[in-house]
């Protein structure tokens, strides 16, 4: 794996998303890199404040007003195109 590789795993890390591989080859990079060091630990400290967060219920008649409004959203089709044809 290439350092540049590496430099992008923080939070990946700091969630606990990488593969065995991967947080091994991580933390050895981490004892050498103060700038991943401290992203990984404002990412894990961030994840930390997500995690207590409070939740909000919605207000009842969202769920209906999404229902809706999807129903007049033109979906894309596949690949990402437009609908219609220049």
């Amino acid at each position: 794996m290439r350092t540049e590789d590496l430099h992008s795993l923080t939070g990946a890390y700091a969630l606990h998303a990488l593969s065995d591989d991967e947080r091994a080859a991580f933390e050895r990079h981490l004892a050498g890199c103060v700038t991943c060091e401290q992203e990984a630990r404002e990412f894990a400290a961030a994840t930390a404040r997500l995690g207590l967060a409070a939740t909000v219920a919605p207000a009842p008649a969202l769920r209906d007003r999404v229902l809706h409004r999807v129903t007049t959203v033109r979906q894309v089709p596949p690949g990402g195109g437009t609908a219609e044809k220049a």
